[in-house]
């Protein structure tokens, strides 16, 4: 069977409803309120509704099959069962290419279960080699995650260039073994056809995909039939097809409450790890993987900061909390400072499409993570220093209540059309990276004579102003950012500096942000009170107490800079 690129849409139930509520509609209408959306889309064309219940069941053995990228299922519809494979390779984040390699239909008294392996060794025998190998290496397979489909509905779209896109509304409920069922579950998937090309001149000539494996791809329970409905269809070229998706992409969360997410339903449910789910996603350490060039370098990169942004995005939408919000302002801040790292890359996409958008949810995610260090840290330790702390209750309370509605603004953008726009521009950027390759004006750079120009530059502006008791707030502010760069960038390329420079340099460089943090957040304490209309005394109060921690921390910068070395690439290979 031939491939097919992919994009999936989430339908978070709370924005839905949320969606509903601004419309006028009962909360019972969700999946009528859905459909009648999508069937009043212009060059929409229903292409079927399939409300026969689905059972897939997925297979694997400590993730060694889902780390390779293979799913293996079962599927039980009318009491018929079929084994399936598939392969699914990360074009960018929140792009798949899939591949269905095996589909075998099972005895009715097969054993799938506690004994699944015995199974697919029979519906398998002719698997690729690949796919054999690594169900070898994974040994006893064991139950995973159980997807229950309850309603499909399929949508085709062509696109101005002639290429179809076909789009399914799923509805499912999903489960793992030891966890309670989730609530209903929707998505929307998107997808078209995806050229083999000159990487895969090993695998024999790809079939041309039909519809019905199309719907096999596009499916979250795997699911194929192979009678076919309608003739085989030209495979678009790669620039076409990411360009199709993404159009189609975009007309969707247009008009419905849908977001990206960089992996499918079933996916995020084999995954389910409740101390992590429950807990904020932080920047992982980067693994440049053997990059040898700065082009390579960023797509890793790229992926890095998409994992801790889309790790935090659902709770901030859904219930705002004070760590997730910091943490995907952590990694919006990231995604910024590496337009710096790599300026020839920012071309007229990322300067029209993305940069004015990532501004607005810039200054939204500040203004609320501002909120959250004052009313939870500056205010208290500001009250604790005066005489009497219970008079500042009602200061507390009205910074609360700011503190809140900034994060109904960030909650409001979040669910958003704008906001599920500036996510998919993003995405398509770093799709696009792998298609146009590098600028010209770095061409032939190695990534350590690359890093080692960009991260003297930084050190550089970092090092400019070490004199910080001499600076305005604003000035000192300006430091503290440069600072904070420098260290993302050594950070993304950790594993090319020496360690002198990660055991040292990194460590002074996340002292003088902390220290020149606090001192930025006595500027920003100020300004708010003065928002807040408090007492005269209380104000008065205020500014001496942060002009003495202005001073305290402009000086211990001071000597932390002085002490900051010149970071150092490590001496390697060609890279």
């Amino acid at each position: 069977m031939g491939r097919v690129l992919e994009i999936v849409l989430n339908l978070p139930e709370p924005t839905v409803l949320a969606w509903l509520e601004q419309q006028g509609q009962s909360p019972e209408r969700i999946d009528t309120a859905l459909t009648e959306t999508l069937d009043a889309l212009p060059g929409f064309e229903r292409t079927g509704e399939d409300v026969a219940p689905r059972m897939l069941i997925g297979f694997d053995f400590k993730r060694k099959l889902a780390d390779g990228g293979w799913r293996v299922t079962t599927e039980t519809l009318d009491g018929r069962r079929r084994a399936m494979a598939s392969h699914r390779e990360a074009h960018a984040p929140g792009v798949a290419i899939c591949h269905v390699v095996c589909d075998a239909m099972l005895e009715p008294d097969a054993m799938l279960d506690p004994a699944p392996d015995t199974a697919f060794e029979s519906a398998f025998g002719d698997a690729p080699a690949a796919l054999a190998q690594v169900l070898a290496d994974a040994g006893k397979l064991t139950t995973v995650a159980t997807l229950e489909t309850s309603r499909r509905i399929t949508w085709r779209r062509q696109t101005a260039r002639q290429v179809d896109v076909d789009v399914a509304l799923v509805s499912m409920r999903c489960t793992c073994p030891g966890t309670d069922a989730s609530p209903a579950l929707r998505e929307l998937r998107i997808t078209t056809q995806w050229p083999d090309d000159e990487d895969d001149a090993g695998e024999p000539e790809a079939e041309p995909v039909t519809d019905d494996a199309v719907r096999a791809l596009s499916e979250p329970v795997d699911e194929a039939t192979h009678e076919a409905t309608s003739p085989a269809r030209p495979v678009p070229t790669a620039e076409s097809a990411l360009a199709a998706l993404f159009a189609v992409a975009n007309e969707l969360v247009a008009a419905l409450p849908a977001f990206p997410v960089l992996a499918d339903a079933f996916d995020r449910v084999c995954r389910v790890d409740i101390a992590r789910d429950n807990a904020p996603a932080r920047a992982r350490p980067l693994d440049l993987g053997g990059a040898r060039t700065p082009h390579r370098a960023l797509r890793v990169i790229e992926r890095n900061i998409a994992e801790q942004w889309f790790g935090n995005e659902a709770v901030v939408r859904d219930a705002p909390d004070v760590e997730f919000i910091h943490q995907m302002r952590v990694a919006q801040r990231r995604l910024k400072t590496v337009t710096k790292i790599f300026p020839a890359w920012v071309d007229g996409g990322w300067t029209a499409r993305i940069e004015p958008r990532l501004k607005r949810l810039s200054d939204l995610l500040g203004e609320a993570r501002d909120w959250d260090v004052f009313a939870d840290s500056t205010l208290p330790e500001l009250a604790e220093a005066d005489v009497d702390a219970t008079s500042w209750n009602a200061t507390r309370d009205a910074a609360n209540q700011r503190r809140a509605d900034a994060r109904a603004h960030v909650q409001q953008a979040l669910r958003s059309s704008a906001y599920a726009e500036l996510v998919l521009a993003w995405l398509e950027w770093i799709s696009d990276l792998a298609m146009r390759g590098t600028p010209e004006a770095v061409r032939g750079r190695s990534l350590r004579g690359y890093a080692k120009k960009r991260v003297a530059k930084h050190y550089d502006r970092v090092t400019r102003d070490t004199k910080l008791t001499a600076l305005d707030d604003a000035s000192r502010h300006r430091v503290r950012i440069q600072a904070k760069r420098l260290r993302y960038a050594l950070e993304f390329l950790e594993p090319i500096i020496t360690h002198k420079t990660r055991r040292d340099v990194v460590r002074t460089l996340s002292r003088v942000q902390s220290v020149l943090g606090d001192g930025n957040d006595a500027v920003v304490a100020l300004h708010f009170l003065e928002q807040l209309d408090v007492p005269p005394y209380q104000l008065g109060f205020a500014r001496g107490w942060c002009e003495a921690l202005k001073r305290t921390t402009a000086k211990e910068g001071e000597r932390l800079l002085g002490d900051l070395r010149k970071p150092k690439i490590a001496s390697g290979g060609a890279g």
